[in-house]
């Protein structure tokens, strides 16, 4: 991988892992407007990262999937179209999901340190 795709790599999950984070202070904010007992709302944070790290973990693995041999020909059968798997469709797809997957171990990491502190 160059220089280039590291950096766009690096900058797509940054802004990604913020858009999430930002979601997670709204969202408590909601709640804690809801809901005023504080001590339930401590958890929060660190059950919210785990379900996400989840979240993208599966959104990764589908991407994955979805562009195996398997479902490419169950396309190919049921749609009766004549486009035939290739194993450059099988990496494209390994790209688009390493995104994701990256971004689950980084969630991952965050959600144990967020369990560490308390939160």
């Amino acid at each position: 991988m160059t220089k280039f795709v590291w950096h766009s790599l690096l900058k797509w999950e940054i802004k990604l892992n913020i858009i999430i984070w930002v979601a997670n202070c709204l969202i408590f904010i909601l709640l804690t407007l809801l809901d005023h007992n504080i001590s339930l709302l401590t958890t929060y944070f660190s059950k919210a990262s785990f379900l996400e790290t989840g979240i993208a973990f599966l959104v990764g693995g589908i991407l994955v999937f979805s562009s195996s041999a398997l479902t490419s020909k169950a396309r190919e059968y049921i749609s009766k179209s004549e486009e035939h798997w290739s194993i450059d469709t099988l990496k494209i797809g390994e790209k688009r999901a390493n995104k994701y997957l990256l971004l689950a171990i980084i969630l991952f990491i965050e959600s144990i340190i967020i369990s560490i502190l308390g939160y």
